[in-house]
């Protein structure tokens, strides 16, 4: 057969997934914090968006925007997560109705979306914030706990006004100014000597020497680079710091475990002098650096919350001040179209107004799907939040996918990085899928987080003259109706940070 050139016709199909698709997908899995700082950056790209204020809550949701309307002198439109609120007006010029769920043949249902009211929803979606009253009273500055505690001084601060205090040659400051900002938060030296005399061109033992004047400053114990160095350093400006308290430091993984015979080798002392010892590394500070002020601990704000109504049923709602609240100017927008005087300036506008109405359609249909998983969740684990941890089902993403007729891949993503407040804690939701653990009867199973709350518990109530191995706690589960195996124990404990039965019977019957 020739080989020549030719034309041919072929026709297939294949899925193609549009930006906005794909920033949908995006969108499920982002946390609270990601969700806001992606609409202010939407807010910040397209003129025909505002950033609303959250509700007064004396006020019903329509009569809040209307205040807001006559206030502002605009015609905006509040995007919120009740259908109430999603007029036509909102979602005109849309290009494409094409549904926001995040996989191939997996549609979300916008008939139901449309239709249901949204009884579970807050009044909106919305970013609160607070705001300094326009009155000039003092009474109205409300300094929070985090400003204050951002305003105490750092380690390293404290650090360098010690630096800037004491005569050195220009190079050592150099590398003592180095070494404080390579310190972590605990005040320990977190990069490697070879690798700072690399960097500066100089030999270790120069950094060494920098180091040792490092390590007077205060806090004492600061610019270790372990905790045997740390507890060294601290016992040396005390005068203790002998050669029986040294052998001791060098060997903490000894204490760790309660050898005590085998410390009292090392140090060559009797039992009385290894108590002695003992009680006074007990009374140094292992973590010195943290005397100062850090970062501000983030809290975990929930993306949703559960309660139980009077009827015994359990409601579930999101938080409404995790989602942003976004206003729509069709004022704006009309005085501008009005203007255009060219056609980039026209399509210009219609790109707009088509992002504006997919960010409408894209919040709407992520807080649904949250929702919608969140409330099958709270459903398939009803028994936990009723009767506690021992209760907690096996479940796996597959069960709540088929439940409510989405993808595995979509519920993986809305529980990524989300928590849920319920009457037993905030819990990320990734906390309910665990794996099951068959049980000793047919056709009962029981979680793995089930299963280690067992461990725990049989563990903590041991008898300290008979301690449980392995072995033995696999015959309390099993007479409990769980079938497990020893390797599976050990993990479990593992995971627990709890020791063997070795140590524990060292820890719980030291005598010293």
């Amino acid at each position: 057969m020739a080989l020549t050139p030719r034309l041919e016709l072929k026709q297939s199909q294949s899925l193609v997934m549009t930006p906005q698709l794909q920033q949908a997908i995006r969108l499920l899995q982002y946390s609270n914090m990601e969700l806001v700082d992606f609409v202010i950056d939407e807010v910040e790209k397209n003129p025909l968006l505002e950033m609303g204020e959250a509700n007064d809550q004396s006020q019903t949701p329509g009569e809040s925007e209307r205040d807001e309307s006559e206030k502002n002198g605009k015609e905006s439109e509040a995007v919120t997560s009740s259908d109430e609120y999603l007029s036509a007006d909102t979602m005109q010029g849309s290009e494409s109705d094409t549904p926001l769920d995040t996989d191939y043949e997996n549609v979300f249902n916008n008939d139901t979306a449309s239709d249901e009211p949204l009884s579970n929803y807050s009044d909106s979606l919305s970013v609160s914030g607070s705001g300094m009253s326009s009155g000039g009273s003092f009474e109205d500055m409300d300094f929070s706990l985090e400003q204050r505690v951002g305003e105490s001084t750092t380690l390293r601060d404290h650090l360098e006004d010690q630096l800037n205090m004491i005569v050195l040659p220009t190079n050592d400051k150099l590398i003592l100014q180095y070494l404080i900002g390579s310190l972590d938060e605990s005040g320990y030296l977190t990069e490697d000597i070879d690798l700072i005399a690399e960097r500066f061109g100089c030999s270790t033992d120069e950094i060494e020497r920098v180091l040792a004047i490092a390590q007077t400053f205060d806090p004492i114990g600061v610019f270790a680079r372990n905790l045997s160095e740390c507890l060294k350093i601290q016992q040396r400006e005390l005068d203790r710091l002998d050669p029986a308290m040294e052998a001791l430091l060098d060997n903490l993984e000894l204490l760790a475990k309660r050898d005590f015979n085998a410390l009292k080798r090392l140090c060559r002392v009797d039992t009385e002098d290894l108590r002695d010892m003992i009680g006074e590394i007990q009374s140094l500070n292992p973590r010195p650096g943290s005397l100062f002020g850090g970062e501000v601990v983030q809290t975990v704000v929930p993306d949703v919350f559960i309660r139980k109504s009077p009827k015994g049923e359990w409601f579930v709602e999101l938080n409404s001040e995790t989602l942003p609240r976004v206003l729509l100017n069709n004022r704006y927008h009309t005085v501008v179209k009005e203007q255009a005087r060219n056609k980039e300036e026209k399509e210009y506008l219609a790109e707009c107004m088509a992002s504006a109405n997919w960010l409408v359609k894209a919040l709407d249909q992520r807080a649904r799907t949250i929702l919608k998983v969140s409330s099958e969740l709270v459903r398939q684990q009803s028994e936990f939040f009723e009767k506690g941890i021992k209760f907690l089902r096996p479940l796996n993403l597959k069960t709540i996918a088929e439940a409510i007729d989405m993808h595995e891949s979509t519920v993986s993503r809305v529980t990524a990085n989300k928590y849920i407040a319920t009457n037993r804690g905030i819990f990320e939701m990734k906390y309910f899928f665990t794996t099951a653990i068959s049980s000793m009867a047919e056709g009962d199973v029981h979680s793995a987080e089930a299963v280690k709350h067992s461990i725990k518990s049989l563990i903590d109530e041991e008898n300290p003259k008979k301690i449980l191995s392995d072995d033995k706690l696999v015959e309390l589960l099993k007479a409990e109706g769980i079938d497990i195996a020893r390797r599976t124990v050990a993990k479990y404990r593992e995971a627990l940070n709890i020791p063997s039965s070795i140590q524990r019977r060292r820890i719980k019957n030291s005598a010293l």
